[in-house]
């Protein structure tokens, strides 16, 4: 009985530590992976991306902590290898903090709309998804332009950062771009959030998650 009791303790610590890894490094390496995936299928298409939408279900998913870690993880890779360019300095740190919010807004729609109640049809968590998208793409835009426009400013050396950073928030230009970032997650969160949301429950339990 004592060696029984005793295996059923060590099988308890070993599926306890599986389940540990599959948290912290298995189940946020998997969503790094499909963001680089379809991120450089979809290189073609500028500001139209999955990219937001996986952070958003990370978040979602596995909690604002490790929600975040993707996010920083998958700019880490994809800012190095970037198709438009790499990213480097303080514009990838930009992007990574302005990416993070993705993460905190998947994390705060897990409070209002529950797994049980994500729907594959039209429902109320397909308006949720898609306010979620709104307020954290317009974030996402104006952070990373005012970072643009103070870049910008310092390379002219005037001393005009008010002028710059106006240029590059609500420039005809960056507007283009803002909309169409803003549109496009306006169409993804909603369509596709629901069914990404339900393959990374299912694949996260499975990995011991829940």
């Amino acid at each position: 009985m004592q060696q029984a009791a005793v295996g059923v303790r060590t099988r308890s610590r070993g599926a306890a530590a599986g389940g540990l890894v599959a948290r912290e490094a298995l189940v946020p390496a998997a969503f790094v992976a499909a963001i680089l995936l379809s991120s450089y299928a979809m290189a073609g298409l500028p500001n139209v991306k999955l990219f937001d939408l996986l952070v958003f279900v990370a978040g979602y998913t596995l909690g604002f902590r490790r929600g975040a870690t993707v996010a920083v993880a998958a700019w880490l890779v994809y800012g190095q290898l970037n198709p438009w360019g790499a990213t480097h300095g303080m514009l990838l740190l930009t992007v990574m903090g302005s990416e993070v919010a993705y993460a905190a807004a998947g994390a705060l729609a897990h409070r209002w709309l529950k797994p049980e109640d994500v729907r594959l049809r039209p429902s109320r968590g397909m308006v949720v998804l898609a306010a979620a998208a709104l307020v954290s793409t317009i974030l996402y835009d104006v952070a990373t332009n005012v970072y643009t426009g103070y870049y910008w400013g310092t390379i002219a050396g005037a001393g005009e950062y008010a002028r710059w950073i106006g240029i590059a928030v609500v420039g005809p230009g960056a507007l283009l771009f803002m909309a169409l970032h803003v549109g496009s997650n306006l169409v993804l969160f909603p369509v596709f959030g629901p069914l990404l949301i339900k393959a990374s429950q299912r694949a996260a339990s499975r990995l011991g998650e829940e």
